[in-house]
């Protein structure tokens, strides 16, 4: 059997690719390899991750449309995940792989996702709007932002003393979990089985509480 391959993009430290990675070496994650990793910034520690682990690397300004396609195709890659990538891919990426890229999103969608809610700022707007869960999201990418399908959320308490940095660190532990779950899904072909019923993941003690809450934001669309 071929290993499906896999190319991760990024834009910063890369903690979700190591997720990956370290899935893959430990089985969790079986006939897949990270065939190439992307980043937008020469300065991204996740580039350091991918050499230390011998894996292919570049850098790809976000507006390079024919560079990052001609990347993917020579590569032969079977799906993209998108792990902390600070760009909106354009259509022609999407279309030529569409079904077959996941993003990873550091909320709990439909809620505080679109343009402009990225990093500390949507932990902020969470904090703000005085919810009782945050979490992260892996969903299937398609031509708007943030709109894809849901695949799998993770979800985490909002504290009453939390700073928007406390709750950013309680997301990204949740981040490695979902992420390397949607991966497997992806590997194993079965993304479309998800999407039609999103898995949830939780350490929080009140699953019922969770599960209701996940249901009203299931009926948000």
């Amino acid at each position: 059997m071929s290993l499906f391959k896999l190319a991760v993009l990024i834009s910063g430290s890369g903690s979700n690719l190591q997720a990956v990675i370290d899935a893959i070496e430990n089985g969790r994650i079986k006939n897949a390899k990270i065939a190439l990793v992307i980043s937008t910034r020469q300065e991204a520690f996740g580039l350091e991750r991918a050499k230390k682990n011998g894996i292919s690397n570049m850098v790809i300004d976000r507006d390079n449309t024919p560079e990052l396609l001609k990347a993917l195709d020579s590569y032969n890659i079977d799906g993209v995940v998108l792990a902390g990538y600070l760009a909106v891919l354009p259509p022609e990426v999407v279309n030529k792989y569409i079904g077959k890229i996941i993003n990873i999103h550091p909320a709990l969608l439909p809620m505080f996702g679109g343009k402009g809610f990225y990093g500390i700022r949507v932990h902020e707007a969470v904090l703000a709007c005085g919810v009782k869960y945050s979490g992260a999201t892996v969903h299937i990418v398609d031509c708007g932002i943030d709109t894809g399908a849901p695949l799998v959320r993770g979800v985490v308490p909002v504290l009453a003393e939390d700073t928007a940095e406390d709750l950013q660190k309680r997301v990204l532990n949740i981040e490695h979990d979902v992420l390397v779950y949607a991966v497997k899904a992806m590997v194993e072909n079965r993304i479309e089985e998800m999407a039609a019923n999103p898995a949830v993941i939780t350490f929080d003690k009140d699953k019922e509480g969770v599960l209701k809450f996940i249901e009203e934001l299931s009926n948000q669309g």
